[in-house]
């Protein structure tokens, strides 16, 4: 990997603008970001399998795997290189020998180059999670950590069919963005920046303009042009969570929530992650969860509590 050319990985708390980003910065012409990958994770464990993917059969171990792993959705992590096997073969062994971290560089990067660009990024929101290992296997990337309000994060969350509960998705945003700060932080300054959504949809061409030149890249008015080829760089699979990358920057996204959430689901987003979204300068609303809900939900817990002690009981008398 050339210490001039480190790739870029946007993370963050799914439906924070993740996605927004990568289709931005896929317009420039020298970079180039593919659909959520995924697979760095759950591959790099069959590193023996692999070995320094010098023998034909040890590429072939790897790009067999990437054929069958499933990514998200239906979506499997082979075709977002758009590489053919010969080619995904051949780049393999032009690299070779090398590790698993430098054959997934090589596996980028032959497919930035068939797109006419000379620098990979990767787009997996999921990666906020892991952003200590990845610092390490690819000692010269760059994190860009998108961050939304919490509130508009549970909505798109609840909406897109996540989850039922606002509050289950407000402790997910929650755990996410302070996983990713935690790790992001310690890193140089040149490595972690957090970017927020609502000053990217608010302020673009500024937000860009300062991200281009941090990530060492000339600002070009051709990142604003997302809105012509969005439906192209996204999988048919994701396309349903997508629908408005076909239309302009709109700042009214920032903080829908105002007029989509209702008191009551305000208040259990704050009442979850409150605190972190006073720290990250989201202004709170002072919304309570009405005294009757709260009953309600005590008892429950206190049921489930009770109901899964019984169990264990039963269990140990050899009952159930």
């Amino acid at each position: 990997m050339s210490p001039s050319e480190p790739p870029v990985f946007i993370v963050g708390c799914s439906r924070s603008g993740t996605t927004l980003l990568r289709i931005m910065l896929t317009q420039h012409p020298h970079m180039h970001i593919p659909p959520e990958s995924e697979f760095l994770l759950s591959l790099h464990e069959n590193t023996d399998r692999y070995g320094d993917f010098s023998e034909p059969h040890e590429r072939w171990f790897f790009i067999r795997d990437l054929q069958t792993t499933e990514v998200s959705m239906g979506a499997y992590a082979f075709p977002i290189f758009d590489l053919s096997i010969h080619e995904a073969e051949t780049a393999l062994a032009d690299r070779a020998p090398t590790d698993f971290a430098g054959a997934a560089d090589a596996l980028f990067h032959a497919s930035a180059h068939k797109h006419g660009k000379q620098r990979w990024g990767d787009k997996t929101p999921h990666y906020v999670r892991h952003i200590e290992w990845l610092s390490e296997a690819f000692p010269e990337s760059q994190f860009v950590h998108m961050i939304r309000d919490g509130r508009d994060v549970a909505r798109s969350r609840v909406e897109a069919g996540f989850t039922v509960s606002m509050r289950r998705s407000a402790r997910h945003w929650k755990e996410e963005v302070h996983t990713g700060r935690q790790a992001g932080r310690p890193l140089p300054a040149r490595r972690y920046r957090e970017l927020f959504y609502e000053n990217l949809v608010r302020n673009p061409e500024t937000v860009l303009r300062d991200l281009c030149d941090w990530l060492d890249l000339e600002f070009t008015e051709a990142l604003f042009a997302f809105d012509e080829s969005g439906d192209a760089s996204v999988p048919d699979e994701h396309a349903h969570l997508h629908e408005k990358l076909n239309a302009p920057v709109d700042p009214s996204r920032a903080q829908a929530w105002k007029h989509s959430l209702s008191s009551r689901e305000t208040a259990d987003v704050e009442e979850e992650a409150g605190s972190l979204l006073q720290a990250l300068g989201y202004e709170l609303t002072g919304a309570r969860v009405p005294l009757w809900l709260r009953g309600l939900r005590g008892l429950h817990r206190n049921t489930l509590s009770y109901t899964k002690s019984l169990v264990e009981t039963l269990r140990r008398l050899g009952i159930a």
